[in-house]
């Protein structure tokens, strides 16, 4: 019964990998001639299976092929979907090479959803049987197949030559504090990995020890090498970055015991933006009025209903506001973004309810809410840039020193009161001066992101050589590379190659003629940037973990993350 109510959530996982971490809020149309889905009679019809690889689930139209589902049985809709993504490989299936395929994929989605018969009901049974191929097919059960899988990450896991851990922890839906451990490991191909070791749920003290034990004990149990423990990624808490009892001191100790030459690298998140806007920004005061104004009208239906209608009843450019959540950064900026561009709309809709904002008659906090839409769309662009699996740190190191960069310039710029990069501020400017206000705001901003790259800056030389082997001065170079560094830039065929292909690519192409080097490479390619994709686990972790699923054991919820990661 609990892990189907986990599988129903788990076909959204995808997409909430892929889009924006918003949350939008239904829009209810019916004064403006809204179309009502039940009333027009879709009904799933069987010859979509076969034309577009589709088949219902508990009424929900579901891709077979990358199993995302569809809101309405629409075969335009589905039609689409099948055309833009899968056409091109699956056109090529007719008659009955295509109905073999047909077959063969509901023998896979009946895998995806994974059961026991001791944890299924009745009712979810028949969901199996909907979507299964006439003759019978055993379900495994989750941990079986989290079993196997953890097998083959201890086989991956022996090939490493360097290996990364990230670690972040979250309360969830129990109350219950929630370590996730990510490795990220090379191979002597320049292979990456980057799999899910274990969540580990932290019932006691959560000091650095206690910390310490527990990721301890999961590399035991994966018979890790602690030799080739490069780095460790944390969102530097105390209890994690403590010069005398955090856990990352604690695991230079104990790498230090096995290989004395080992230095391992510590790695604070290189950014977390909500913490940037609320600490050094200090806008609550912008930031409380949007907040509370947006959640009164959309967390009350006819509020909603209401608005909507005004802003279509008047042209306006969105039929909506976005619903916003604490948790979810991007939302921040997408918010802001659209309440600047409703105000007038706005004011006049909480007037009429008898709830007027006299902010919004303000031109001072216009101004600042203008320069506070400019700034989150820009930590949104960069926080954007630096999510997504496998990104390489010296990339996300660039990244960061490039933002750094245009940090200095607005300084500047604000102190001529050129607005060029904040066209909402320029907007509603009528004050030469205006750009001087928020000098102070951009100078705190600076100041925090050089001190989280202070990090990075202790191994500027090492991720140079990673990123650009051929323009490093040899005096740079740590002495034991410096001969084979040497030998590499002038190496003319591998040059070509570096240009050609680029990084991290060429390393593939690296020859064995240059083994420490090629181990330096494999380490800073293992490394993790940030915390980020402990960050996705939780995404799906509060999506999935319904007051049902949370009933589950601690081991089969371990094996349906382990599967959905």
């Amino acid at each position: 019964m609990f892990v189907i109510m986990f599988l129903l959530s788990f076909f959204h996982i995808v997409e909430l990998r892929e889009k924006s971490e918003i949350f939008l809020v239904s829009m209810s149309l019916s004064k403006v001639g809204k179309r009502k889905i039940d009333q027009e009679g879709r009904v799933f019809q069987e010859k979509w299976e076969r034309a577009y690889f589709f088949v219902e689930v508990q009424n929900i139209p579901t891709c077979l092929i990358c199993k995302q589902s569809m809101s309405v049985s629409k075969e335009y809709n589905l039609r689409r979907h099948y055309q833009t993504n899968h056409s091109k490989h699956y056109d090529q299936y007719t008659e009955k090479m295509r109905d073999e395929k047909l077959h063969e994929l509901k023998k896979g989605l009946r895998r995806y959803l994974l059961g026991s018969s001791e944890i299924v009901g009745p009712e979810q049974k028949q969901v199996f049987a909907d979507v299964s191929p006439n003759d019978s097919v055993a379900v495994q059960p989750v941990e079986d197949v989290a079993g196997s899988l953890w097998e083959k990450l201890r086989e991956k896991i022996k090939s490493f030559v360097a290996y990364s851990i990230a670690i972040d922890e979250i309360t969830d839906i129990n109350n219950t504090t929630q370590l996730a451990i990510f490795i990220r490991g090379v191979d002597e191909n320049f292979d990456v990995s980057e799999e899910l070791l274990d969540t580990v749920p932290m019932t006691g003290t959560k000091s650095g020890n206690e910390i310490f034990l527990r990721v301890e004990k999961s590399l035991k149990r994966f018979n890790i090498d602690w030799s080739k423990l490069v780095s460790v990624a944390s969102t530097g808490t105390p209890a994690m970055v403590d010069a005398n009892d955090g856990l990352v001191t604690k695991l230079k100790s104990k790498v230090a015991m096995v290989c004395k030459d080992s230095d391992l690298k510590s790695v604070c998140c290189i950014i977390h933006p909500e913490s940037l806007c609320e600490q050094k920004l200090k806008m609550e005061h912008v930031m409380s009025v949007v907040v509370n104004s947006v959640n009164w009208i959309c967390s009350r239906g006819l509020n909603h209903s209401e608005f909507t209608t005004l802003l279509y009843e008047l042209d306006s450019q969105y039929g909506s506001l976005l619903y916003y959540t604490e948790i979810k950064w991007l939302s921040r900026g997408l918010v802001l973004k659209r309440f600047f561009e409703s105000l007038e709309e706005i004011d006049s809709f909480m007037s009429s309810r008898g709830k007027p904002l006299p902010q919004l008659s303000s031109q001072d906090w216009i101004r600042d809410l203008a320069f506070l839409v400019d700034m989150t769309m820009h930590l949104n662009t960069l926080n954007i840039s630096l999510q997504g699996h496998s990104q390489v740190v010296t990339q996300m190191y660039d990244l960061i020193r490039a933002f750094l960069a245009k940090l200095c310039l607005w300084e500047t710029h604000l102190a001529r009161n050129n607005l060029a990069h904040f066209p909402t501020l320029k907007s509603v400017s009528r004050n030469e001066s205006d750009g001087l206000n928020y000098i102070p705001k951009i100078v705190e901003l600076k100041t925090e992101f050089q001190k989280r790259l202070s990090d990075f800056k202790l191994y500027e030389s090492e991720l140079a050589l990673f990123s650009s082997p051929f323009s490093m001065k040899i005096e740079s170079v740590h002495e034991a590379l410096q001969m084979e560094v040497i030998d590499l830039q002038c190496n003319t065929v591998l040059k070509a190659k570096y240009d050609k292909v680029g990084v991290p690519e060429f390393y593939k192409y690296l020859w064995s003629s240059y083994p420490k080097y090629r181990v330096h490479c494999a380490k800073i390619l293992s490394m993790f940037g940030s915390t980020y994709i402990c960050e996705q686990l939780f995404s799906i972790m509060k999506l999935s973990k319904t007051k049902y699923c949370s009933q589950l054991k601690d081991s089969q919820w371990d094996s349906m993350l382990h599967i959905a990661t």
